[in-house]
């Protein structure tokens, strides 16, 4: 016998119109009151799949019958979806918060409209999936359902991220996450990897990061396709785990690889790394420069100042150098007292001005300390594509011009010429 839906719709057009798509799938009962209505769901209870009611009766009373038919265990597992003869207007939605699963118009495409029928009476085939759904949002993780639309069944949790969860009465169920979700980029990332989960078959998984008052968290989605006896995709379960420590533990243990430990900018080989895909990527039009910077008379410090001065002096020149550069410019320590600026899209006459702001930042701060009168910076730089464009090349003609100015008296700036390399 034929899964049977109870049709609480008065006679006219729009009972015809929902028997016309859904009689050969399902046998239809129909009455049309909501006495007759609840009348017949009493008595066929065990063969009614699903009830479809007119949003006009469902409204009566302030949901008077919706309330009776959702009491106790009798009916929970029947979707009771209203219905509305042409496409809803702004508010009806507003049924959903009264126990109603489903809003769906007459005119909706047949096929669509039998496919989103069967997802509702999945959805609550049994009042074990109530139970389950209780005994889910013990658990830490978030855990999901969406149908073969992408639209959301039920959820565990409302997590913080969510327009308008914190409402009284508002329910995820049949939003999409651009309907739902505050970071729109987010949004658009899920639907996505719904959307070849649901043509593939395939599960996928990934981590997602959502900002709040400037506070990271970490997200991941595990995200599997759901099947029918015949194989086909019919829709999509996933759970969310907060990864918040798990990420910034990584990005820690990322940033301790990539950074020197004592000056707190970039090393040797994340510096020349992070040089050469800036080359690569650079537009034929743009101006660079590289400068290589040194210590003066840094081995003298270590021997008359001890260790600890050395690596003050060090620590000291990092900070100089990050403040005096942009985010996007890179920089690092190379060698012991030698340290690499790449300066990205400038003009020579900004480098220049860069490269001095250097010197001056830096002797102050040397001069407001013991080693006063002892340190200072030496800076050859290299233009790109001016002095070549690739790394060894560039790096070479900006080592010549430091040699330059260690040559001739130190603590100052020059610009690499084809001369300092005779």
């Amino acid at each position: 016998m034929a899964d049977s839906l109870l049709l609480i719709i008065p006679e006219g057009d729009m009972r015809a119109a929902f028997a016309s798509a859904l009689e050969s799938k399902y046998a239809l009962l129909s009455a049309d009151s909501g006495e007759q209505g609840l009348a017949l769901l009493h008595e066929k209870r065990d063969d009614i799949r699903g009830v479809l009611i007119s949003l006009e009766l469902a409204r009566e009373n302030d949901y008077a019958l919706i309330r009776q038919m959702d009491v106790g265990d009798d009916f929970n597992s029947i979707p009771l979806i209203a219905v509305t003869p042409e496409h809803p207007a702004e508010g009806d939605d507003a049924c959903l918060e009264h126990g109603l699963f489903e809003l769906i118009s007459a005119r909706t495409w047949p096929a669509v409209l039998r496919r989103r029928i069967e997802n509702a009476i999945r959805a609550k085939d049994s009042v074990t999936f109530y139970e389950i759904e209780k005994m889910l949002k013990g658990l830490p993780s978030n855990i999901f359902l969406k149908d073969r639309e992408g639209r959301y069944v039920f959820a565990t949790h409302y997590w913080q991220h969510l327009k308008d969860a914190d409402k009284p009465g508002w329910s995820i169920r049949g939003k999409t996450d651009l309907e739902i979700r505050k970071d729109q980029n987010n949004a658009r990332k899920a639907m996505e990897a719904d959307r070849k989960i649901l043509e593939t078959g395939q599960g996928t998984s990934y981590v997602i990061e959502e900002v709040t008052d400037g506070v990271s968290e970490f997200l991941q989605l595990i995200k599997q396709p759901l099947f029918d006896d015949n194989g086909n995709v019919t829709g999509i379960i996933a759970l969310i785990n907060n990864v918040t420590d798990q990420q910034l533990l990584k990005k820690e243990l990322e940033k301790q690889v990539r950074l020197d430990s004592l000056t707190g900018i970039l090393n040797k080989r994340s510096t020349e790394d992070l040089i050469c895909r800036m080359l690569h990527e650079r537009k034929p039009d743009q101006q660079d420069a590289m400068l290589m910077i040194d210590l003066d008379a840094f081995k003298s410090v270590n021997d008359r100042f001890g260790h600890a001065a050395g690596d003050w002096a060090l620590t000291e020149m990092g900070h100089t150098l990050r403040g005096c550069f942009r985010a996007f410019d890179a920089c690092g320590r190379v060698g012991g007292d030698e340290f690499m600026v790449f300066l990205r899209d400038i003009e020579p006459e900004a480098v220049l001005r860069s490269a001095r702001r250097v010197l001056e930042q830096a002797k102050r701060r040397f001069d407001e300390s013991e080693l006063a009168g002892q340190v200072t910076v030496s800076i050859g730089i290299a233009l790109c594509p001016d002095h070549g464009g690739d790394f060894e090349t560039l790096y070479h003609a900006a080592d010549r011009a430091l040699y330059y100015v260690k040559k001739h008296g130190k603590g100052d700036v020059h610009v690499f010429s084809p001369e300092d390399d005779a």
